[in-house]
């Protein structure tokens, strides 16, 4: 009875950890890169990476029907979020910003890169589980 509710807190936190990183990559998207008013060549790129980012969140959420889906969604999260705490820590270095400030915002990239890491394994685990429960072939 015990392990059934320690399951159960377990589910819920994932599924709180998976909705909450795709939030939060929702508001990069609509606060971050929906602020940019510059050149043609940056609204582009721009664009890119509001692409980019809608299509982890959709395979990010896309888990609980396909868990291959969810292991791609959080591979390209875990890669996006070590990308984003190498060029916000350049953009901050380059910018002589104190070293504190540099920290809180590579060491948040980073945690949520761990967080997509256990939702990565999550998806993974779930593959695992239907491949060994899948039924035979009849012959």
């Amino acid at each position: 009875m015990m392990i059934d509710n320690l399951l159960k807190i377990e589910k819920i936190g994932k599924q709180l950890l998976r909705g909450g990183i795709a939030i939060y990559l929702a508001s990069i998207i609509f606060f971050t890169l929906g602020n940019i008013k510059s050149m043609e060549l940056a609204q582009i790129q721009t664009g890119l990476v509001g692409m980019l980012l809608f299509g982890l969140i959709f395979l990010l959420l896309f888990h609980y029907k396909n868990p291959k889906a969810g292991a791609i969604g959080g591979v390209g999260t875990i890669l996006f979020f070590l990308a984003s705490a190498i060029l916000v820590g350049y953009s901050d270095f380059s910018q002589n910003a104190s070293v504190s400030i540099i920290y809180l915002h590579i060491i948040k990239d980073i945690l949520l890169a761990f967080g997509a890491l256990a939702l990565t394994g999550e998806s993974i685990k779930e593959m695992v589980r239907l491949r060994i429960t899948k039924p035979f072939p009849r012959r």
